[in-house]
């Protein structure tokens, strides 16, 4: 019975990552929301499959012991407010940053969770690359100005010089 429930509860979306390890060629898979759900294979899939087997057997070794299963975490909703508790020393620190950067503490504080989770390194990536399509863009609208057509036939005489040809010149001497 808890292993047909355990599978049912793997269909949802939890949150399965994927680590390749460098130095023995292995995968690691784990799932985010049951600490301690880690499966390795020669392969991703697997790692994948073995992560499968691991995880039924954490719903259920959880279940045995009346613990609660965590929900995915895409199914929590998230306010995008933390009350956040912090040592003094640390709070001034952050405060006189904030300042000497000219944002504000709250600014300052998400800038900093957005560099440590890798967030802004999305957001500077996303940044550069409007940038440069935005100097392509500009490239693109850019026309330099047309020359003036040259002739490559010669330019008929006007009247006057005309005139001037057939009216022999008188010498000064």
């Amino acid at each position: 019975m808890s292993e047909i429930k355990a599978r049912e509860l793997l269909k949802k979306p939890y949150t399965r990552v994927l680590i390749p390890d460098e130095e023995s060629g292995a995968f690691v898979a784990k799932i985010i929301e049951f600490p301690g759900c880690i499966a390795q294979g020669n392969s991703p899939a697997e790692a994948y499959e073995r992560l499968e087997a691991a995880a039924e057997s954490w719903i259920e070794a959880a279940m045995e012991m009346k613990q609660e299963i965590p929900p995915p975490t895409g199914d929590i909703q998230y306010s995008g407010r933390i009350l956040l508790r912090l040592p003094r020393t640390l709070h001034r620190q952050a405060a006189q940053r904030s300042e000497l950067e000219g944002v504000s503490l709250n600014q300052f504080i998400v800038t900093a969770l957005a560099e440590a989770t890798g967030f802004g390194q999305a957001v500077d990536y996303m940044g550069m690359v409007r940038e440069e399509m935005t100097a392509a863009v500009r490239a693109m609208q850019y026309r330099p100005p047309m020359p003036k057509p040259v002739s490559l036939t010669p330019k008929p005489p006007s009247q006057n010089e005309l005139l001037n040809s057939l009216v022999p010149r008188r010498s000064t001497h």
